[in-house]
C-alpha cells in the first residue's frame, strides 16, 4: 500500500472510532448492557416488594401492644410533640416513630398506615444491602446478598409488622455502604470527604433506631484494632470528615443521655442474663447455652416468638444452608490467613474461588458476631429482633457461600444441565436464579399459608384488639353520641386499642368496672363490650331495663402465658324494642313464665341456616334451662344446636322480666333447605334432660315443642 492510501486508512479508522461510540446502534448496545447489568436487582426489588406489600397491614392479623405504642407516639408526633426519645413502654428509639407519623398522616390510624412503613423500610434495606455488599466485595455478591435479603423469611416478616428494629439493618447498610467507599479510596477527594461524612452521620444514626444499635461500637472498635496500621495510613480530611458527621449525629443524643441514662438503659436490664432470675445463678452456664443457641439459628433452630417469626424456623433454609456454611468456613480460614499471614494459602479443594480481601472479610465476620452479642447477653435467645443487626451480614456470609459454591460448581463441569442455556445467562447464574426462586417459594408458603393461618400468630399479635376496635369505631360512626360501655380491663394498658380508636384515647366513651355500671343509665341504645372470663353481673344488671339484648361473641385471644385461648371479649347490644312488631313465623308460651318467638330462618353461605329467636319472661326464671333446635327432614333429625341463650353467655336465671334476649342457632346443612322441612325449638332442663312443656292461652298442654314447618 502506498503512502497516500496508508494515511487514508487511518483517517478512515480514526473517524469510525470516534463516530462508532455515538452512533445510536453503539449507544443501544450499551444501554442493553447496562440493563441487563442491573436486570436482576430490579427483578429482586420487585419480588421483595411484593412479598412485604401483599396485603400488608391485614396479614399478619392483629396489631400488637408494641405497634400501638409506637403509633401513639407518632400521633404525638403529629400533634407537635417532639422527642428524641419516647419513654412510653420500656423507652423506644425515635426515628420509627418519626417515620410512622409521615405514614398515619396518609393512611390514618389504621394498621396498614404503621406497617406499610416498615415494609418501605424492608424494600429500601434491599436496595442499600446490594450498593454495601458491592462496595465490600462484588457486583455480583451485591447482587447475589440483596437476593437472599429479599426472600428471608426473617426479613419478610419484620417487614410486615411496625416495630422499630426493622430500621436497624437499613442503617447498617447505608454506613457500610458509604464507609467502604470512603475509607478505600486511594485519593481524599472533595467526594470522599462528603461519602466519610455522611459514614460518620449514619453510625450516629444507628443509635437512633433500635436498642442493640449500641453493637455497632463493638463492631468498629474490633475492626479498627485488628487494621489500626492501616488506619492510621488514612488522609486526615476523611477521618475528620467521619468524626465530624458523626459528632454532629450523635451531638442531641448524647446530651440529652446527660439526664436521661437511665430511662435509656432501661429495657436492656430488664432482660440481661446477668440478672441472677434469667441466668439461675449459673451466668457462664447461660452464656455457653445462649452462644450455641445463637449459632445455630442459621440453620436449625430459630426465633420460638411468633411475633417475630414462625416458631422455631431457622434463618435459612435449602440450599441457603450449605451456602451461608461454606461462606463461614471460607471466612473464617481467610480471617485467619490475613491474620497470621499465611501467604496464598487455600482451603483445600477450593483452588481457584475468589479470593476476597482479608480486611473486609474481617470486617464482615465482626459484624456478624458483634450484633449476635444482644441475643446472647439476653433471655430468649435467639431473638430476632434484639439479632437483627447480624441479619444483612448473614446474608452477605451466604451470598460469598453461594458464589463460592457455585465457581466451584462450575470449574468442575457441573452446570452443563444449563448449558441450553448459557447462551443467554451463564450457568452459575442460572443455578442463583433457581436457588433464589425456590428460597422466594418457600418463603412465601412459609409466611402466607403457614405463618398468618396459625392461631397461634393471631393470638400473639392480638388481633382481638382490631376486631375490638372496629365495633367500637362502627358504632360511635353509627350512634353519634353513642353509649358505650368499655370494660376498664379491656382499655387499660391497651396502646393498640387506643390507638386504632380515637375515642378510647380521648376517654370520649364510658369505661365500666365490672363490679358496678354507670348510674340512672338511660334507656338509649347501648353497647358494652366486656371480658366474659370474669364475673359481669353488675354491668348486664345495669344495662338499661326493657330493652333487646343481643350478644356477639369476639374473637380468640391467647396471652403468653395463659395455658388456653379465651375469649376475649363479647358485645352486649340494648336498644328499646322495635316499635313496629317484627314478623314472626311462630310464637310460644313455656311453663316458667318464659314466651318465644320465632322470627327468622335465614339461609346463609355453605348451606349455613341461621334461626333467630326472642325470648322473654314474666317472672324470674330459677334454673339455667337449655334452648334446643332441631332440623328434621322426613320425620329424621339431621341437625341440631342446643345451648344456653345469647351466645351462651344469658343464662336463663340473669333474665329480667321486660328484657328482649335475641338468641341465633346455625346449622351447616347437608344439600341446604328443602321444601317440607321443619325446625322444632323447645327447652329442657340441663340437670334431668326433662323437657318444658308448651302451653296454650288457658294453660293446658300443647307439647314440648314448637314445630315450624318451612314452606313447600
Amino acid at each position: 500500500m502506498r503512502k497516500g492510501e496508508c494515511e487514508r486508512s487511518q483517517g478512515n479508522r480514526i473517524s469510525l472510532a470516534f463516530l462508532l461510540p455515538h452512533s445510536p446502534f453503539f449507544l443501544t448496545i450499551v444501554l442493553i448492557q447496562k440493563l441487563v447489568r442491573w436486570l436482576p436487582l430490579v427483578v429482586i426489588l420487585a419480588g421483595g416488594a411484593w412479598l412485604r406489600l401483599y396485603h400488608v397491614g391485614e396479614w399478619p392479623p392483629g396489631l400488637y401492644r408494641d405497634e400501638g405504642f409506637y403509633g401513639l407516639d407518632a400521633l404525638r408526633v403529629l400533634r407537635g410533640d417532639f422527642h428524641l426519645f419516647f419513654a412510653a413502654n420500656n423507652g423506644r428509639e425515635g426515628l420509627f416513630i418519626y417515620l410512622l407519623a409521615a405514614g398515619i398522616a396518609l393512611l390514618g390510624r389504621t394498621p396498614e398506615a404503621l406497617r406499610i412503613v416498615s415494609a418501605s423500610v424492608g424494600i429500601a434495606t434491599i436496595l442499600v444491602m446490594f450498593f454495601a455488599a458491592r462496595n465490600l466485595f462484588s457486583h455480583r455478591v451485591g447482587v447475589l446478598s440483596a437476593g437472599i435479603l429479599a426472600v428471608t423469611f426473617w426479613h419478610v416478616a419484620l417487614s410486615r409488622v411496625a416495630y422499630r428494629a426493622i430500621t436497624l439493618p437499613l442503617v447498617l447498610c447505608l454506613m457500610v455502604a458509604f464507609g467502604v467507599y470512603a475509607f478505600t479510596a486511594h485519593v481524599s477527594s472533595r467526594r470522599v470527604q462528603v461519602a466519610a461524612f455522611v459514614a460518620g452521620a449514619l453510625f450516629g444514626l444507628c443509635f437512633y433506631t433500635y436498642t442493640s444499635a449500641s453493637f455497632v461500637l463493638v463492631l468498629l472498635i474490633g475492626f479498627g484494632l485488628l487494621q489500626i496500621r492501616a488506619l492510621m495510613r488514612l488522609p486526615r480530611a476523611t477521618a475528620l470528615s467521619a468524626l465530624l458527621g458523626a459528632v454532629l449525629a450523635l451531638a442531641p443524643l448524647l446530651f440529652w443521655l446527660t439526664q436521661h441514662s437511665d430511662l435509656y438503659l432501661a429495657r436492656a436490664g430488664q432482660v440481661s442474663i446477668l440478672n441472677p432470675v434469667i441466668n439461675n445463678g449459673d451466668l457462664p452456664g447461660t452464656v455457653l447455652a445462649h452462644m450455641g443457641k445463637a449459632a445455630l439459628m442459621f440453620t436449625s433452630e430459630g426465633d420460638r416468638i411468633w411475633r417475630h417469626n414462625l416458631a422455631l424456623r431457622p434463618v435459612f433454609e435449602g440450599a441457603l444452608v450449605p451456602a451461608f456454611l461454606i461462606g463461614v468456613v471460607m471466612l473464617i480460614w481467610r480471617s485467619l490467613a490475613t491474620l497470621f499471614r499465611w501467604g496464598p494459602i487455600t482451603i483445600p479443594g477450593f483452588s481457584g474461588l475468589p479470593s476476597w480481601p482479608g480486611p473486609r472479610v474481617q470486617f464482615l465476620l465482626i459484624w456478624l458476631v458483634a450484633f449476635l452479642i444482644p441475643t446472647i447477653l439476653a433471655e430468649d435467645t435467639p431473638h430476632f429482633l434484639r439479632a437483627i443487626g447480624a441479619l444483612p451480614a448473614a446474608c452477605i456470609v451466604a451470598a460469598l457461600g453461594l458464589e463460592a459454591g457455585l465457581a466451584w460448581l462450575s470449574r468442575r463441569g457441573l452446570l452443563l444441565v444449563f448449558g441450553r442455556l448459557s447462551r443467554l445467562v451463564s450457568p452459575p447464574a442460572a443455578l442463583a436464579t433457581v436457588v433464589l426462586g425456590l428460597s422466594g417459594v418457600a418463603t412465601y408458603n412459609d409466611y402466607f399459608v403457614s405463618y398468618i393461618n396459625q392461631p397461634l400468630t393471631r393470638y400473639w399479635l392480638e388481633a382481638q384488639n382490631v376486631a375490638l376496635a372496629g365495633q367500637i369505631n362502627q358504632f360511635v360512626q353509627r350512634n353519634p353520641p353513642a353509649q358505650l360501655w368499655l370494660d376498664e380491663t379491656l382499655a387499660a394498658d391497651n396502646a393498640s386499642l387506643q390507638f386504632l380508636s380515637p375515642v378510647v384515647e380521648q376517654e370520649q366513651i364510658t369505661r365500666v368496672s365490672r363490679d358496678a355500671a354507670p348510674p340512672n343509665a338511660p334507656r338509649q341504645e347501648t353497647l358494652l363490650l366486656v371480658d366474659p372470663n370474669h364475673d359481669w353481673t353488675a354491668l348486664r344488671n345495669g344495662l338499661p331495663a326493657g330493652s333487646d339484648l343481643v350478644v356477639r361473641p369476639g374473637p380468640f385471644a391467647q396471652g403468653d402465658l395463659d395455658p388456653q385461648p379465651r375469649v376475649a371479649f363479647i358485645s352486649v347490644l340494648a336498644y328499646p324494642k322495635d316499635a313496629a312488631p317484627l314478623p314472626v313465623l311462630a310464637t310460644a308460651q313455656f311453663s316458667q313464665g318464659i314466651a318465644l318467638d320465632v322470627t327468622s330462618i335465614l339461609p346463609g353461605i355453605d348451606n349455613v341456616h341461621t334461626v333467630t329467636l326472642r325470648w322473654r319472661t314474666t317472672q324470674p326464671i330459677p334454673e339455667d334451662y337449655a334452648v334446643f333446635v332441631h332440623w328434621y327432614r322426613k320425620g329424621s333429625k339431621i341437625a341440631q344446636h342446643d345451648g344456653t341463650p345469647g351466645e351462651g353467655y344469658l343464662p336463663m336465671p340473669t333474665w329480667r322480666t321486660g328484657d328482649v334476649i335475641v338468641d341465633k342457632h346455625a346449622f351447616a346443612l347437608p344439600g341446604g333447605a328443602m321444601s317440607g322441612d321443619e325446625v322444632h325449638v323447645g327447652l329442657y332442663s340441663r340437670t334431668t334432660d326433662i323437657r318444658l312443656n308448651v302451653l296454650d292461652a288457658q294453660g293446658n298442654v300443647l307439647g314440648d315443642s314448637v314445630i315450624i314447618p318451612l314452606p313447600r
